[in-house]
């Protein structure tokens, strides 16, 4: 076995973590460019606007991450 390649498993979350934070973003965008809610609004009067829009993105890239990951480890039991 080669050390320097990382763990499969390991590599797997990673890129369903990264999927889902990139998916996150799109998500967060197209909400602020709808201005759904008033958000962008809110956001904008805010001084703590920035920290809803990180916690909105980190908390939804775990949801979307973990959706991501729960796939894919669904497939790999299929034949195809």
């Amino acid at each position: 076995m080669n050390d320097d390649a990382p763990n499969p498993l390991i590599r797997l979350f990673l890129n369903g973590f990264a999927i889902g934070l990139a998916l996150s973003a799109l998500f967060v965008v197209i909400l602020w460019v709808s201005d759904f809610g008033d958000m962008a609004t809110r956001v904008a009067h805010s001084g703590d606007g920035f920290l809803l829009l990180f916690i909105l993105w980190f908390s939804n890239g775990l949801l979307f991450g973990a959706v991501q990951i729960g796939y894919s480890v669904w497939q790999m039991g299929r034949d195809t």
